[in-house]
């Protein structure tokens, strides 16, 4: 890893509130998988090149130490421990030869944001037009969309704890958005 994803963008900024604590997860590396050929049957075989069942659409899941978080048609973030990301990014390079796809080590480009406590999904939904009631929005889950004004992945791992994936360049505000939106009134 590099010095720039290394560094914690935020200098260790914590947003805590009696009921919601936002801040910086940096011990993910992060990875972007994409399949350029869009035919019949182009996923599946990449499934059985990899030896598991990639995740659906708003979907993420774990397999071998490696969460896999569905992005787009034919495109999925992986976050594996940060010292391992250049290692896992070749071993997947190898394992996927022959196969029309491009991976990426994002890590630098990304900042990965923890966002928990009873009162997160509130808080979530201030900045958001997604309905975050569990029923609508559950764990394992994740989508792309617009968030405080910013594009975003949010995922859901565990009951009150969600994941935010930003443009590094967008940290500082979403720390700010989220300092300001937390007050409870």
């Amino acid at each position: 890893m590099d010095k720039q994803s290394a560094a914690k963008t935020l200098n260790g900024a914590i947003v805590g509130r009696q009921h919601v604590r936002v801040a910086e997860n940096t011990g993910w590396a992060l990875l972007r998988l994409q399949a350029f050929h869009r035919s019949p049957g182009a996923v599946d075989n990449l499934s059985q090149r990899l030896g598991m069942c990639l995740p659906a659409a708003g979907e993420t899941i774990v397999e071998d130490g490696r969460r896999w978080f569905w992005s787009a048609p034919g495109e999925w973030v992986i976050a594996v421990p940060a010292e391992a990301g250049g290692d896992t990014a070749r071993a997947l390079r190898e394992e996927l030869d022959g196969q029309f796809i491009v991976m990426s080590v994002i890590t630098d480009s990304r900042v990965v944001l923890d966002c928990s406590g009873e009162d997160a999904r509130n808080v979530l939904a201030r900045g958001s037009t997604v309905d975050f009631h569990p029923a609508r929005f559950g764990i394992g889950q994740c989508l792309n969309t617009r968030f405080a004004g910013v594009p975003v992945m949010i995922a859901q791992l565990e009951e009150g704890a969600f994941l935010l994936f930003a443009d590094r360049s967008v940290a500082a505000y979403l720390r700010d958005w989220f300092e300001v939106s937390s007050v409870t009134s």
